[in-house]
């Protein structure tokens, strides 16, 4: 194997190992931002090496690439309400007084919005059964904070308000 195929290989390996990436994502992104940087960085590593034959293209496409899917990922995820309820819903999950965050970038990878989410007890079940949560929420945009607490119940598809 060449040194170029190795570096391809490996950029590409690196990439798919970040799509790969649960939980908060990487570096404050989300999910889905982590899973279309990773993915766009093996693609445009593919197309880089692919059309140049090259390590410095390899890099280049993939640079490219993380950048491109950073975008869509952000897009696909939504506006920062639905960020917001995610974390809740993952916030349902873990120890109380964890917290789980989350951000939506701009154009211009500036933080658009910020905020996490926090279980404040431990679950308790309700009259009907249902395993629930007390959740606290924190969010900032354009400089001001916005607090909530909200009580979330799980259901067969997942946890909802209660």
């Amino acid at each position: 194997m060449t040194i170029r195929k190795f570096c391809a290989v490996g950029v590409c390996a690196v990439a798919l190992t970040l799509s790969a990436c649960e939980s908060n994502g990487i570096g404050g992104m989300s999910e889905s931002q982590t899973i279309g940087t990773g993915a766009g960085a093996a693609a445009g590593a593919l197309a880089g090496y692919l059309i140049t034959g090259g390590t410095t293209g390899t890099l280049i496409g993939a640079a490219a690439g993380a950048l491109i899917g950073n975008r869509i990922g952000n897009h696909l995820e939504g506006d920062e309400t639905k960020a917001a309820a995610h974390a809740a819903a993952r916030a349902a999950e873990v120890p109380t007084g964890e917290r789980v965050t989350w951000k939506k970038t701009g154009t211009f990878f500036g933080t658009s919005a910020s905020g996490w989410a926090s279980p404040t007890a431990a679950a308790y079940t309700d009259n009907s059964g249902r395993s629930c949560r007390n959740i606290h929420q924190e969010a900032e945009k354009d400089g001001k904070s916005y607090a909530d607490d909200v009580t979330l119940c799980k259901e067969p598809a997942g946890w909802v308000p209660a």
